[in-house]
């Protein structure tokens, strides 16, 4: 008789990254204001680091617009700031839903019309009594997964 290590049928790599990002998300037609949830700022120790990403215009789009949840199976609240318009810089906000706490800022150089923009930096959350450390890669890498799975925008390569 053989024994199942996982009798319950979930996988833990897929319960980890749904712990981590929730269910997947919906393009949203509107762009999300900041106003759209309770959320709180960065705390005084903020790391920034420069990062070079290019952004086609539907992923323009699909960042600016960000993503409100719409229930606690949603991890993630993401909103932009800023006027979209050429030579403009527009911060990408990442907040978590529950409680509210601002985890990065992606800046995002917003291109000439019809040709995108290109992310330009990254700030995060430096306080480990907010988030565990991490370094600028594994910043990077949960940006790009809220990124693909909520908002639907897979990043391209750094430059």
């Amino acid at each position: 008789m053989t024994h199942s290590h996982n009798p319950g049928g979930v996988d833990s790599l897929d319960l980890a990254h749904f712990v981590m990002y929730g269910q997947p998300g919906a393009p949203t037609e509107h762009r999300v204001l900041p106003t759209a949830w309770k959320t709180k700022p960065f705390t005084r120790s903020v790391i920034t680091t420069p990062w070079s990403v290019p952004i086609t215009p539907p992923q323009l789009t699909a960042l600016i617009n960000g993503f409100k949840p719409r229930g606690m199976e949603d991890k993630w609240f993401v909103c932009s700031e800023g006027e979209v318009k050429e030579g403009e810089t527009v911060n990408l906000n990442f907040y978590r839903s529950w409680t509210g706490r601002k985890i990065s800022t992606m800046e995002i150089l917003v291109g000439r019309e019809g040709e995108g923009g290109r992310v330009s930096g990254l700030l995060w959350e430096g306080s480990k009594d907010v988030v565990k450390e991490q370094d600028s890669e594994g910043v990077k890498d949960v940006v790009r997964e809220v990124c693909r799975w909520v908002l639907g925008a897979e990043l391209g390569a750094d430059e």
